[in-house]
């Protein structure tokens, strides 16, 4: 009996079975017939096996990391900041518990990102809109963020990178004496069913060009169906001049025991021992002239389940984005050789029997198999504990897959992405879902997801130097001119400041041709240059409007008296002024370069912004500069302490020609940190591959990082969790330790090889109480 197991074991071709064979459960019998006795059910069988791999808790998302180690950052900064501006207020200034309390607090909602998963959402899900309409279905939108950063892709073979189809390997025919390779296949397709095939003929007679119409100059008189005893078949056919002939195609040791040249014996041998170094079937056909008495060499054909046309120049394309491509099969080793081969991947090939047998520590395990091209005869669990090496090394890793012995990887993945056709249990564990045939679609994913990871990062720049400005104007501003801002008015900037940034998910960005990984020790940095020169401005500024000082801005009025520490139209002034700030940053993010810079290449600019994001913008100016103007000094939306009036449009004007000079040096400052950062970027990698030691500079620049990582470590202690899958299935076998399940991280260091006398048996290799 045949049986069809790719969905669950990665083998492309069926598998044969006879009596006392083990046949898994969710295999699908291609041919023949048998009694069977059920040996297993439930979670105890191969499928129950891989899906209790499936019931690990899922871990927490990189994005989701990122975001809260911006959040920690950020909070813990301003909490200190309000701390010292309650008591200054407080104590200092004898501004009573209640005003003190209510303005720290609203400059400390103010400077804590609130907004920031509203904003990040928003950018993820216009991506996963644009990529619904290129055939790629988001399951979960933080995997779009994981996707750009992803440096290793693990590809299973079967269904993914192949057809997962028996077929004719046309470019392979080894044609004898005079026979071209179409009469080869002619006398191939005569010799095969054409209805109600199996997988060998159905591969013949899909290569023949026009159909069973190309054969209709020949009438078939008779047919010996193939058999497990001759293991051949052939039929007896009339040519178009009325000559009868036999023709006949079988395994090619068949075939060459029904010749009688010695030469043609010789070369069956060859090409049988040929193709099978390389894991591919063969086949041999023979022509007869004299009804069957004497036989003729005609060819051999070779058949194999052939790459998807797109999986070779895709793999191409993924390693010239700087993606390492793996990929990892249930196939036997020398399929996987040779279909590696055929792709343009390397031939180091590591088999399922090493992965569990392998007498390493985690580190020296993860970088073994880091240097490997691929991997044959693997199970689920393997697959597992193969993604699982790839992130012990630190490196984000992404899982193509279709079959149920994908799923534990797809899900243990950063990114799971499941192919078109895939089964239900690989759907439901994958991120990602492609509707269209072939990985080509990962391609323009890839791009897509390095666009929205530049559009985040533009807005995690921009967020933090938003806070840091307000956080900081308002500390030195309270402190060294007892400046008094409504309550509202910060709330106003606030509102402005987040609904004009969420227009960020839909501004221009570059892609890149290689992963983009967080440094949030550059990001900080850059915004630290960014929002310091804004705070030197914005304080230069409140100077100029105070009366006190010894120059004022001469069109600024000096407002209705209505007691307090601040006229209304100082405080117009420095709303818009922060406005100003505020909105301007959002271009200068946007751009590793000078604001004005656009270009259309990667690395050298940014594209011109949004019609969206400038017409956000303009829209909020113009209503901040409007407000600044004309502000009636009656109106106080919170009814407290402090008051703001309309400037009048001479010292608006004034303000926005001093926030627009303070934002061009800001920018540059920008500017200048970002070359700074990305050339330190640039001599790390360096470093790290000739394993020189870093300069000086490049340690004094990084590290602000090491010390935030260090704290952040001690505030987030990480927590092991156990694969609940696997302590399972060790509960239910006495805590022996099954074949094929995978070790837990811990455990690598005691891994011993697999043991085949466990009573457990083995069939084509592999191994496990399966089911029937």
């Amino acid at each position: 009996m045949k049986v069809d197991e790719s969905s669950l074991t990665g083998e492309s071709l069926a598998v044969s079975k006879k009596s006392g064979s083990t046949i898994l459960a969710g295999a699908v019998v291609a041919e023949g017939e048998m009694d069977a006795v059920v040996t297993a059910i439930g979670k105890e069988c191969f499928f129950g096996k891989t899906m209790a791999l499936l019931d690990a808790p899922q871990e927490v998302g990189h994005l989701t990391q990122v975001l809260n180690r911006l959040s920690a950052f950020l909070a813990a900064v301003s909490f200190f900041g309000v701390l010292i501006i309650f008591l200054v207020l407080l104590v200092a200034r004898d501004a009573g518990v209640g005003y003190s309390l209510v303005t720290a607090f609203v400059i400390f909602v103010s400077s804590v990102p609130i907004g920031v998963p509203v904003v990040t959402t928003t950018v993820l899900a216009v991506g996963a809109r644009q990529m619904a309409k290129e055939k790629a279905i988001v399951s979960r939108l933080s995997a779009l963020e994981e996707l750009s950063g992803m440096e290793v892709l693990c590809s299973d073979k079967t269904g993914t990178l192949t057809l997962n189809k028996l077929s004719l390997d046309q470019e392979d025919i080894l044609t004898w004496k005079d026979h071209s390779q179409a009469q080869v296949l002619l006398l191939a397709a005569l010799s095969a069913k054409w209805t109600n095939n199996d997988a060998i003929d159905r591969a013949v007679t899909n290569a023949v060009e026009g159909g069973q119409e190309a054969l209709s100059a020949y009438k078939v008189k008779s047919m010996d169906a193939f058999s497990p005893v001759s293991k051949k078949t052939s039929a007896t056919f009339t040519t178009p001049d009325g000559k009868d002939m036999m023709a006949c195609k079988g395994a090619p040791q068949v075939i060459r025991d029904l010749l009688s040249d010695s030469k043609a014996q010789e070369a069956c041998n060859n090409y049988i021992a040929e193709r099978a170094s390389k894991g591919l079937r063969s086949l041999g056909v023979a022509i007869s002239h004299d009804g069957g008495n004497s036989w003729e060499l005609a060819g051999l054909i070779s058949l194999l389940d052939p790459p998807r046309s797109d999986s070779a120049a895709t793999i191409r394309r993924a390693q010239e984005m700087g993606i390492q491509v793996k990929m990892v099969t249930g196939d036997q080793y020398a399929i996987a050789v040779e279909t590696s081969r055929r792709l343009g991947l390397g031939t180091k090939i590591m088999e399922g029997e090493e992965l569990l047998g392998a007498k390493a520590t985690n580190l020296e395990f993860a970088k073994h198999v880091e240097a490997m091209d691929g991997f044959a005869g693997v199970f689920p669990e393997h697959k597992h504990r193969i993604v699982e090496a790839v992130q012990l090394s630190g490196r984000l890793v992404g899982m193509t897959g279709d079959g149920v012995n994908d799923a534990p990887a797809l899900k243990k993945a950063n990114v799971g992405i499941a192919v078109a056709g895939a089964t239900g249990a690989a759907k439901g564990a994958a991120d990602i879902i492609f509707t269209e045939e072939g990985i080509s679609t990962i391609i323009t994913a890839i791009q897509n997801s390095h666009k929205i990871f530049r559009r985040l990062e533009t807005y995690i720049i921009y967020r933090i130097a938003s806070s840091l400005l307000i956080l900081g104007y308002f500390f030195f501003a309270i402190l060294i001119f007892d400046f008094e801002m409504p309550t509202w008015v910060l709330v106003l900037i606030n509102l402005l400041n987040d609904v004009s940034a969420m227009a960020t998910s839909l501004d221009k960005v570059h892609s890149s041709d290689k992963p983009r990984l967080w440094n949030m020790n550059k990001d900080v940095i850059i915004a630290c240059a960014l929002c310091g020169v804004d705070i030197i401005g914005a304080m230069i500024l409140t100077a100029f409007v105070r009366p006190v000082t010894w120059f004022t801005f001469p069109a600024l009025s000096e407002g209705t008296d209505q007691g307090g520490t601040t006229s209304g139209p100082e405080v117009a002034c420095v709303f818009l002024g922060l406005c100003a700030l505020l909105q301007l940053n959002l271009l200068s993010t946007r751009n590793p370069n000078v604001w004005w810079w656009f270009n259309s290449k990667e690395g050298s600019g940014a594209p011109p912004p949004s019609l969206i994001l400038v017409g956000f913008m303009s829209i909020f100016l113009l209503a901040a500069t409007f407000v600044g103007v004309y502000w009636p000094s009656h109106v106080r939306p919170d009814g407290g302490r402090g008051w703001m009036e309309g400037a009048g449009w001479k010292a608006i004007l004034l303000t926005w020609a001093w926030a627009l000079a303070v934002w061009q040096l800001a920018d540059f400052a920008k500017f200048l940190a970002s070359w700074v950062m990305h050339r330190a970027e640039d001599i790390q990698a360096d470093c790290r591959h000739t394993e020189e030691p870093l300069p000086a500079w490049v340690k004094a620049v990084n590290a602000p990082g090491v010390l935030g990582d260090r704290f952040m470590r001690m505030a987030y202690k990480p927590v092991k969790v156990a694969n609940k899958g696997v302590k399972t299935l060790r509960k239910r076998q006495g805590g022996k330790q099954p074949p094929q399940d995978i070790k837990e991280v811990d455990d690598l260091k005691s891994a011993t090889p697999l043991d085949p006398a466990n009573g457990v048996s083995q069939v084509n290799g592999g191994g496990g109480a399966d089911n029937v």
